[in-house]
């Protein structure tokens, strides 16, 4: 066996063994501040002074976590209270004319555009086709509560047909789940990143619920008055 051949096997033998031995450093700290270990840039490098730069880095990557979540839930604390109104004006509106002008308006006041997609109906709001409610969805909210980001042109399309929609803009797209009152509520923002899909959407599912039950509950108080007006005549 050459030198060679013997020195590479004892340092697979060593490599080994510190593998299989994790704490064999312990107590040998001295040690350890006298290894090196080679750098691209720096060149020769302490294993200490590696193992201090290696904690720095983690150290960075978790106050950039940590940054990032305290930024997501400050967005989220901002979209509760932004919409918390809206809800109040909702369940005093007496009409149904009058839940969509207020969603319209908040989201103006907001800047942001607000949409009603109910499906197959002419009391008010945007008609949405049973075609295009399956496919979106099929494609998008099959056992999702909420869809958030960007649109592709095929799904805008399938929304909001022709109309005037932000083309690099985000969307929130939330179904109505009750059983007459089957489409969807949809705020738009012209910035792409508004609408991100780590956000938040409870209280903007909450919201879509009450929606849901005003379209029904408002529809039914305006059969029911048609009803009674001919028999009172």
């Amino acid at each position: 066996m050459s030198e060679f051949e013997a020195d590479h096997l004892t340092a697979e033998v060593v490599a080994q063994y510190l593998s299989d031995h994790p704490d064999f450093f312990k107590g040998r700290e001295t040690l350890v501040e006298k290894l090196a270990l080679p750098h691209q840039q720096q060149g020769a490098v302490s294993l200490v002074g590696i193992q201090l730069q290696r904690h720095r880095e983690r150290i960075e990557a978790l106050e950039e976590e940590i940054t990032t979540l305290m930024s997501l839930a400050a967005r989220n604390d901002k979209t509760f209270y932004e919409f918390m109104s809206l809800q109040e004006s909702l369940l005093k509106c007496r009409d149904l004319q009058s839940v969509l002008r207020a969603i319209t308006q908040t989201a103006l006041d907001l800047n942001l555009k607000g949409y009603v997609k109910l499906l197959n109906t002419e009391k008010g709001g945007d008609s949405l086709s049973m075609e295009s409610w399956q496919r979106f969805t099929t494609n998008h909210l099959n056992g999702k509560d909420a869809y958030l980001g960007r649109l592709r042109k095929a799904d805008r399309e399938l929304l909001f047909g022709d109309a005037s929609v932000p083309e690099l803009g985000s969307y929130v797209v939330l179904p109505l789940k009750r059983q007459f009152a089957q489409g969807f509520l949809i705020f738009s923002s012209e910035d792409g990143g508004h609408f991100q899909p780590d956000m938040d959407t409870l209280f903007l599912r909450h919201l879509a619920l009450v929606l849901s039950y005003l379209c029904e509950s408002l529809e039914w108080r305006q059969l029911e008055e048609d009803n009674v007006r001919p028999s009172t005549a």
